[in-house]
């Protein structure tokens, strides 16, 4: 009964972790009240945005759990805490498994490989597009291009679309998108060379 009991409330907190992480990638919050609203210790919160804790990012304003208009609030008042709306929260934790679009832990130890592959198969593409195409952060794509990131002698390039990571369809247009820009800015340079 109370190993049943511990296995939701770690679920739970999985969850909370996930609306944590993509609170502090995503807006202008501070640690503490992001700490509070997700009844994290202050540490952990810290530990996430390090990436000392490795945790998929969930949005929560998609499900409904928080408002725009309450993070907006609370950005302007550094003192107020963000309230998750309870009910909204439960029902997204309950189905926390892949119904809910998030990378299983094998998939998330493939980003590093998906990003390396990419880096080196199509250096036009610039970190934003990587980590928007692998749905990562900026900050690990530019650990992997610098060769800072921690777990770099074993990270070997690996297709992210292979992996499931993104689709054919979508790495296609990006690098598309990727060689009209470089090409715009290299008719530009000539343009200025010219003159």
């Amino acid at each position: 009964m109370s190993t049943e009991l511990s296995k939701g409330n770690d679920k739970n907190k999985q969850f909370l972790m996930q609306i944590a992480a993509w609170l502090i990638d995503n807006t202008a919050l501070t640690f503490n009240q992001i700490a509070q609203c997700c009844k994290l210790a202050l540490e952990e919160v810290q530990n996430i945005a390090d990436e000392e804790i490795d945790v998929e990012r969930f949005n929560p304003i998609i499900s409904g759990i928080i408002t725009e208009k309450e993070i907006d609030n609370c950005k302007k008042n550094p003192n107020r805490i963000p309230s998750l709306i309870a009910k909204n929260a439960k029902k997204r934790s309950k189905s926390i498994g892949n119904t809910s679009g998030l990378a299983s832990p094998a998939r998330r130890r493939d980003k590093p490989d998906a990003i390396y592959y990419l880096i080196k198969k199509f250096p036009i593409l610039d970190n934003n597009v990587i980590a928007k195409l692998i749905s990562t952060t900026n900050c690990t794509v530019e650990q992997v291009r610098d060769g800072s990131h921690y777990n770099m002698q074993n990270i070997k390039p690996q297709d992210p679309v292979l992996l499931g990571l993104c689709s054919q369809e979508n790495l296609e247009i990006e690098i598309e998108k990727a060689k009209i820009k470089e090409e715009k800015q290299e008719r530009l340079r000539n343009i200025k060379e010219n003159y």
